[in-house]
């Protein structure tokens, strides 16, 4: 591998790092901001989310480049590739903790929104996406297919804090409507980024070993139907 090569690929890795922290601490704020009710700063978060939004198209722009330049094959291609993907899903994940500071800014409940589930949901996302990075850092195929399976839970998560939000209200709904709504919206969000952050560990799979997880479920079902 060219030694100019190897340390764009080297650079365009330590961005992908450095916007999942980004990533993780917008998805933090967001939801901090949103149990505690704070409006204005849920304005700033909201504007921070550029500065995720630009580390995307940096990254494509160094990707495209390091192609256009070096035409790398196989394993070298396959990672610029992911990253791409990678920069684009992460993205997403910081749009998702925008659109839970916009849920309480049109909101019409004054007060903190206070749910365990929904705390235990961000902690839970966050560790995904710092087991998805590890991975992608030192190549551990094993971690990153760990990842991709973590969603289950965070599935389920997000069902038990539906089913608590529905029951609270058909108890009350003129009291409770307007906040369990709020959550619900909220957790949906944080469970879209579950999905999202798990194909990130689909695609490091990709990128380590030429095979897609997803790939590999479907030839099963094929294999049990036939």
């Amino acid at each position: 591998m060219p030694k100019k090569f190897e340390e764009m690929l080297k650079e365009i890795e330590s961005d992908i790092l450095e916007m999942a922290e980004l990533c993780i601490d917008q998805t933090e704020s967001a939801v901090n901001t949103f149990i505690e009710g704070d409006k204005e700063k849920a304005k700033h978060i909201r504007r921070r989310d550029t500065a995720i939004d630009l580390m995307e198209i940096k990254i494509e722009d160094k990707c495209i480049k390091a192609i256009a330049l070096h035409h790398p094959v196989s394993e070298d291609l396959r990672e610029l590739m992911t990253c791409i993907k990678i920069s684009s899903k992460l993205e997403k994940v910081g749009d998702n903790a925008a659109k839970i500071c916009k849920i309480l800014l049109k909101s019409e409940y004054e007060g903190k929104r206070k749910n365990q589930i929904l705390e235990v949901m961000k902690d839970y996302l966050i560790t995904m996406i710092k087991n998805a990075m590890v991975a992608f850092k030192n190549r551990d195929e094993g971690l990153a297919r760990d990842v991709y399976n973590m969603d289950k839970k965070m599935d389920e998560l997000y069902e038990e804090l539906y089913r608590c939000m529905i029951s609270k209200i058909l108890e009350n709904p003129s009291k409770n409507l307007t906040l369990a709504t709020d959550i619900i919206f909220a957790a949906k969000y944080l469970e879209r980024s579950g999905n999202i952050v798990a194909s990130i560990g689909d695609r490091i799979v990709y990128m380590i070993t030429g095979e897609r997880i997803k790939e590999e479920e479907l030839e099963e079902i094929l294999e049990k139907k036939s």
